[in-house]
């Protein structure tokens, strides 16, 4: 499915429609717009546009809002527009990550907790809650899951606005800041957002197992590791994917529970 010529017009998207890779794999590109589908609550995209413009102005990192139709809209038939950002995703720029993990959230250091964080249903906000000892819903059995549970234990370091999923979002240009796209915010302690990147790093980009232990220097990161480890695998499980696909997670995941084993 892709965007109506009338929608692409209302939101000023002129060009050649491109379908683009990646994410859920339903966003296109037309000239210097990314039109998508709508997958978030419409008060999430409105918190994007006024709450995360104003925080957000003057920084470096050029992050990808929400843009407005003709008529003053944020959705149009189902669909939603955001600036195209220029940059590619590299491997290996895991440390950087780390930075702009850190500058993200210190843009947001004085944002109350939005309420939308409470209402979202889909398959990353149940298994971001089941990292964290909230989940209410059904049982889930994955591998790992009962060892990464029983090893998980309380945190400290104060909640706010973080991205929980930089390692494919955060685009390098050779001149122009990164651009950070895909704006998956949680209401979670920095070193959360942190694990999630060294986690996906080693599971999925060929990192050394070492950089779970020199990416943050936290005493309790290997609670976050825990916590980053049960989200994508409860995730995964959420979404349909065979226990025989979790595999990739076996290191990490031994890693991990002989880093929490020895605090």
């Amino acid at each position: 499915m892709h965007p109506p010529i009338e929608t692409q017009a209302e939101f000023r998207a002129a060009g050649t429609l491109f379908k683009l890779e990646g994410g859920r794999g339903t966003a296109w590109r037309v000239g210097h717009v990314t039109l998508k589908p709508l997958d978030v609550l419409p008060e999430e995209l409105l918190w994007l546009d006024e709450v995360a413009r104003e925080h957000s102005a003057g920084n470096e990192l050029r992050l990808s809002l929400p843009i407005r139709s003709r008529s003053g809209k944020l959705i149009v038939d189902g669909w939603t527009a955001f600036p195209y950002l220029t940059g590619e995703h590299q491997p290996g720029r895991w440390t950087e990550l780390a930075k702009i993990a850190r500058d993200f959230s210190a843009l947001f250091a004085q944002v109350q907790r939005p309420d939308f964080v409470d209402k979202r249903t889909h398959a990353w906000a149940k298994a971001d809650r089941f990292a964290w000892g909230e989940y209410d819903g059904p049982p889930i059995t994955a591998p790992y899951i009962a060892d990464l549970v029983s090893t998980r234990r309380q945190v400290f370091d104060p909640p706010g606005i973080v991205h929980g999923d930089l390692t494919g979002n955060v685009l390098f240009d050779p001149v122009l800041p990164p651009a950070v796209i895909d704006l998956t915010l949680y209401w979670r302690p920095l070193n959360y957002s942190i694990a999630v990147i060294a986690i996906d790093a080693v599971c999925f980009e060929g990192a050394p197992l070492s950089l779970l232990e020199t990416i943050s220097p936290a005493l309790d990161f290997p609670q976050y590791l825990i916590r980053a480890l049960l989200f994508r695998l409860v995730t995964d499980g959420l979404n349909g994917l065979p226990a025989s696909e979790h595999g990739v997670y076996n290191t990490a995941v031994g890693r991990v529970l002989e880093l929490a084993d020895g605090q």
